[in-house]
């Protein structure tokens, strides 16, 4: 197998630490009006980020001393002052397609290796099960690779337009592609979080949580003043074991990915806490706003899940 060469990514240094934001809304456009889907985003001084939707519009917490950088493939890069943020309107120009030779070089040295053993050539993200049933689940979080950005320990944005991601479940790896049949492997010490973004531009935002899990990352479903949230995926490979003596069965005879995860909460200083998805463990977590807990749950019916979760913490972060 050969090996790919490193891409260049556009680096954005920050000073995270003294930002203060605001609410930024806007669309982005080409020069005939026409939306332009997954333009990049972003603040000129700070790790802050995102991702156009179907529609060209964008939402993101910004500087509002910063300039937005605007980038996407077949178009030239737009920069734009935050005059109105909650109306800012971006006209990109037509550009040429990336040029090969530019992106041979890297600004930053072993950034990204192949791993050539995490992602074989010419094979579809979803592997094909050997049972007689084929295969259930996923190892990797989407069915097709997505846009999207890391962030590294000295808060510097990493992106590129012309790589796509994805999440590896199974090894709790960031891995990214330019062809979609070749996968490479991100230096984990490299990163300290990432966000991928769907085919409907919704984030999903991980963070390297050592205190939670030191082998994986973990998704964010929550973050604010008062409560981070953590969701810790984990995946399991397990192969069909039917069984069947002629009178009794066991098993299944398909192969699958299967999933389990487990949530957190940290409060400001404090350590990660295990929690269950319960009305009577949540109302206990976040005791200290009671009335708000209670209030949420006589609005808000239903299954507690992942996004019920997020809905809640959300609502008490505000």
């Amino acid at each position: 197998m050969k090996k790919l060469g490193l891409l260049t990514f556009v680096t954005l240094m920050s000073y995270f630490s003294v930002a203060q934001t605001v609410s930024v809304n806007g669309t982005v456009t080409d020069q005939t009006g026409k939306p332009v889907a997954f333009a990049f985003v972003s603040d000129s001084q700070h790790p802050y980020a995102t991702y156009t939707d179907q529609s060209g519009a964008f939402s993101l917490q910004a500087d509002p001393a910063s300039n937005l950088i605007v980038t996407a493939n077949f178009h030239n890069e737009a920069r734009v002052k935050l005059d109105n943020p909650s109306n800012v309107k971006v006209v990109m120009t037509a550009g040429d397609a990336p040029k090969q030779d530019a992106l041979a070089k890297t600004t930053v040295a072993n950034f990204f290796k192949p791993d050539e053993n995490l992602v074989d050539h010419n094979v579809s993200i979803n592997r094909i099960g050997t049972g007689q049933e084929g295969l259930h689940g996923s190892r990797f979080l989407f069915n097709d690779w997505v846009h999207g950005f890391a962030v590294t320990p000295q808060d510097s944005l990493k992106q590129s337009d012309v790589y796509l991601f994805n999440y590896d479940k199974v090894g709790g790896n960031l891995i990214f592609t330019r062809n979609k049949t070749t996968g490479m492997l991100v230096i984990k010490q490299e990163i300290k979080g990432f966000t991928l973004f769907d085919e409907n531009a919704v984030p999903y935002v991980f963070e390297d949580v050592p205190a939670i899990n030191p082998k994986r990352y973990v998704e964010v479903l929550s973050a604010g003043k008062k409560y981070k949230i953590y969701k810790d995926l984990g995946t399991t490979f397990i192969k069909a074991n039917f069984v069947t003596n002629g009178i009794t069965s066991s098993g299944n005879n398909y192969d699958e990915y299967k999933d389990e995860s487990i949530y957190y909460v940290v409060k400001p200083g404090g350590q990660p806490q295990k929690i269950e998805l319960k009305p009577k463990v949540l109302k206990l977590v976040f005791a200290d706003d009671a009335d708000k807990v209670k209030k949420f749950f006589s609005d808000n019916e239903g299954d507690i899940d992942d996004n019920y979760l997020k809905a809640l913490g959300d609502y008490l972060n505000q």
